[in-house]
Order: structure tokens, then sequence, then C-alpha cells
């Protein structure tokens, strides 16, 4: 098959190597061109999420294109070939197979059964199709992957419970307060993990929910499905002096609240700050731990709840992997006809 994969996940990397190979939605789409330069690729597909990047690829040359693979890695990241020997895997044909239909259905996850990776494996499909830089192979592999991420989530309770990035952040505040129908909370961000955020506010009877973006219209929307109110984005340092619980999840590629920005905040205030990072790369520069009265927390800071979860789904993840390894081998049976059908036609 020539089927090649070469990725970083949250399984190989702490959050501060991943967030140094992440991309923007602008820089994939030019990243994508970049590897279907390459001449021994045939094929590309980039999943990039706050856990993972993997580049999917159908190589005519497994060799030369792992070499320009890692030199592409090497180039576009600034990175030196320890940290990617170190910190990434490689896949080959049907090993790539399993591999992308477990991720889609949530068996590869930090929190087991999420539901949010399917959306984003299909937006990466999405995205290298609009690029032009799929083919026949890869369209086929991520088809397949999708719909074995459907059949896994409607033929077991995988995705039962606390199952997404915001829910088990929001999890993680209620072991820390009891309570937070009663805390003010600054939302910053209104991507998916803000708004599965406002969702379970609004679920939790949060009383005071401020909802910040960029863009000051998307902010707006938010804040209405959830019942908050929108504060500009320039003027994030009231809040700043307010707010009980900040939890940040922007796209930015840079540190949207800094050391400096928040400890002059906590000169203003008479109470703790709780941060929650839920962004790659961060939002919130990570000194900000050492300031005293304010709680940071991060993506890799959810194990601790995401371990209690994934025991309760550890039964279903065994009828999941039963359903992945029988479409394993119906792709596997699949491609072996169409290549024997292919090789008959080639000989008349």
């Amino acid at each position: 098959m020539s089927l090649v994969l070469i990725g970083i996940s949250h399984k190989t990397a702490s959050i501060r190597i991943r967030e140094k190979f992440s991309w923007t939605n602008d820089q994939l789409s030019e990243g994508l061109k970049k590897l279907y330069a390459i001449d021994s690729v045939r094929g590309v597909i980039v999943l990039s999420t706050c856990n993972r990047m993997e580049i999917y690829t159908h190589l005519t040359d497994n060799v030369l294109g792992m070499r320009e693979l890692i030199r592409f890695l090497k180039g576009s990241f600034s990175a030196k070939e320890f940290q990617i020997k170190r910190h990434f895997y490689v896949l080959k044909d049907a090993g790539v197979v399993k591999h992308i239909f477990r991720v889609a259905s949530g068996l590869d996850s930090q929190i087991l059964g999420e539901t949010q990776i399917l959306g984003q494996v299909k937006f990466a499909w999405e995205m290298a199709s609009r690029a032009g830089v799929t083919c026949d192979l890869s369209d086929a592999l991520f088809a397949d992957a999708v719909s074995a991420g459907k059949e896994v989530r409607s033929s077991t309770e995988i995705s039962q419970g606390n199952v997404s990035v915001g829910s088990v952040a929001i999890e993680m505040l209620e072991e820390q307060f009891g309570r937070i129908q009663n805390k003010s909370i600054l939302v910053i961000g209104t991507g998916k993990i803000g708004s599965l955020v406002c969702n379970y506010l609004k679920q939790k009877n949060v009383s005071t929910i401020f909802v910040s973006n960029r863009t000051y219209a998307r902010a707006c929307e938010l804040a209405l499905r959830c019942g908050g109110k929108v504060i500009n984005f320039s003027q994030l340092k009231d809040e700043l002096r307010t707010a009980d619980i900040i939890i940040s999840s922007t796209s930015s590629p840079h540190i949207i609240l800094s050391y400096n920005r928040l400890s002059e905040a906590m000169k203003l205030r008479n109470k703790p700050l709780t941060i929650m990072d839920l962004a790659l790369p961060r939002d919130v520069d990570p000194q900000a731990k050492n300031i005293p009265g304010i709680s940071l927390f991060v993506l890799d800071d959810l194990k601790s709840v995401v371990e209690v979860n994934h025991a309760k789904r550890q039964k279903e993840a065994i009828s999941a992997e039963k359903i992945i390894q029988k479409r394993l081998s119906m792709f596997l049976e699949t491609l072996c006809i169409k290549k024997e059908k292919d090789l008959c036609l080639a000989e008349r």
C-alpha cells in the first residue's frame, strides 16, 4: 500500500513539546501544499489537534519519502532531528489503517471515547480535499475511518459521560470548588472547546459567564447562546481583576495572557484566580503558575479526572476494538481485491 504515518501525540510528548509542532488553519493549508510537492508523495492528510499532529501519506518510495518528511518537519518547525526521533512515531500500511480507525473512534484519545476527535478527523480530510492533495487511497482511508468512528459510537457506550476536554475541565473545577454556580467565569475563545465549555456552564446553571474573543461578533453569538455577557478583547484586563475562573482556548499562535499582565492584575485583586489553559499552543505564559494567588492548569493536568473516566469505559473499549479489527480486515481485503483487478486490467 505504501501508506506511511509520522506523528506526535499526548502519548509521546508533553504539551511543552507538542505546542512546537502545532499549526493554525492557515499554516495547515500551506503545510499541505508543501508536503504534496514532495516527489514521492501521492496523497497527504494532516490531522492537527490539541493532543496530536499526524501526517498521513501515500508514498511511491518509502525510504526517500521518510527522508523528505523528516526534512520537512525539521524545516517547518525549526526542530532538531533528535527531537523528531525521540517524540515522533512512524507507522506503515496496516498499522496506519488501524491507527486512524482507533483515533476516529476515540480509542487513542487522552479522554477515552472522546467525541470531538471524529469531527477533527473529518475536518482534516476536508482541508486536504479542498487543497487538492488527497488521492484515492487517502480518501478511502479517511472515509472508512469516519465510518468506523460512527459505528463504534453507535454500537457501544464508549462515549457516555464526560468525554470532551471541556467537560473534563468543568469536572476538575467542580472537584476544586465544590460548586461553581456562584463563580464569575471568563471564557476566552469561541472555537469548539470554548463553545462546549459555555454549554456545560449553562447546564450547570452558572450565573455569571463572560465571553471574549478577538472577533467581537462571534463572542456575541456565543454569549447569547449561554446567557453570558460579552467582554471586548481589548478590555480583558478589567475582567482579570474580578473573575474567579478563566478558561482560555483560543487558536492564537502566541501567548495572550502574559506573566506581566497577570502579575499586574493580581496586585489589584483580593482573591485567588484559577486559570484553565485548554489551548495548544498555550494561551497563558507557563510561568504564571509562579504568581502568588494563581492556580494554573493546562491540558496535561486533566489526567487525574481522565483516568477515573477511563476506567469506567474500559469495558466498552474492548467491544470497540473488535469493531476496529473487523473493519481493518474488510479494508485490507477490499484493497487486495482492487489491486488484483488493477493488475489484470494492466496485463490486458
